[in-house]
């Protein structure tokens, strides 16, 4: 019987000694995140805050369901396995990067709702779709298919995240840049040593890799007017008539996007002048063609970070995912949020 005893004491004393050894596998503010009645599996069982702008409601779910109904909206169903782990990780990253958990004493990461983790929304966080919605969008035979394709991608993926310096990254992603992804100095205001311009031919299959928009000088007038540039439109018609765009592109970023652009006399950055017109991208260039304002575009989105279409040519060309993330990642770890 003694020697039971003492058994189950060393027993005790072995538990003890690996809990904190357990606990300091996570770093820093992640240890501090974890409450005792979680149990330490992978990050993908943690709750997520998420605010859904359509119902103006937040709403606590498991980071793993989330991170499924996040892919299913931001990639194509069809797109190859390598490039849905891709997206996936990235994903898992930016919700994490933004949790309060890991941030005590944050604000949280959706500037839409002080009380969320994320927002459900691409502008201000990313695209989202539940499964019930998505049987609703692309019937049940579809939905169910691509749930199943997600389940398995996430439970392999789980936990793996994108890290530089041992600091889980902002890992800024869009549709397809066309030829090299942007600095992400040149799109926003600062430059991060992992969002450099990398080669992007990957994605020159995508549908969204070009776009033309006509516009009259009344339409050109009113979209800056509402961004609060007052432009005459007889100014405007003159220079079109004359055959000359009104619209001269002063600068360009060191990949060949828009830097800044002058309409008669007002200078606009690129990037205020295709989000006053809603443009694919910074990406343009500007002619005038029978009294209308030509403006062709390259490429889809910010063209930070990751391409999503380049990310399924990789794929298709028999790339990885760890291929993939570091190709438009430069100089990230690929890690467990648990380290080894």
């Amino acid at each position: 019987m003694r020697r039971f005893l003492i058994g189950g004491l060393v027993a005790m004393v072995l538990v003890l000694v690996a809990l904190p050894a357990l606990l300091g596998r996570l770093t820093g503010s992640q240890a501090a995140a974890v409450a005792p009645a979680v149990k330490i599996q992978g990050s993908d069982q943690w709750p997520i805050k998420v605010y859904f702008p359509e119902t103006r409601q937040v709403e606590s779910i498991p980071l793993g369901e989330y991170l499924k109904g996040v892919v299913a909206a931001e990639m194509e169903r069809d797109f190859e396995t390598a490039a849905l782990e891709a997206q996936m990780i990235v994903a898992r990253t930016y919700a994490l990067k933004r949790m309060k958990a890991f941030a005590p004493g944050g604000k949280g990461g959706c500037p839409d709702n002080a009380e969320a983790d994320i927002c459900a929304d691409p502008k201000t966080g990313q695209a989202y779709i539940s499964k019930e919605a998505a049987v609703k969008r692309m019937g049940a035979l579809a939905a169910n298919a691509l749930w199943k394709r997600l389940d398995q991608i996430q439970a392999e993926t789980d936990g793996i995240v994108l890290r530089y310096k041992g600091a889980l990254i902002d890992p800024l992603y869009h549709s397809v840049s066309g030829t090299k992804t942007e600095d992400s100095g040149s799109y926003y205001a600062h430059s991060l040593p992992y969002l450099q311009p990398v080669d992007d031919h990957w994605g020159a299959d995508s549908p969204r890799l070009k776009k033309t928009y006509r516009l009259t000088p009344a339409d050109l007038s009113e979209r800056l007017a509402a961004g609060g540039k007052d432009l005459a439109v007889p100014a405007l018609a003159a220079a079109v008539n004359a055959g000359k765009a009104p619209v001269e592109v002063t600068a360009l970023t060191g990949t060949g996007r828009v830097q800044t652009v002058k309409v008669n006399d007002v200078t606009l950055s690129g990037r205020e002048f295709r989000e006053l017109l809603s443009l694919q991208s910074t990406n343009f260039t500007v002619t005038a063609d029978h009294g209308e304002i030509v403006i062709t575009t390259t490429g889809y989105g910010h063209g930070v970070g990751m391409s999503q279409w380049g990310a399924n040519g990789m794929a298709k060309a028999g790339k990885n995912f760890r291929d993939i993330l570091t190709h438009y990642y430069t100089g990230v770890e690929i890690s467990s949020v648990f380290e080894d």
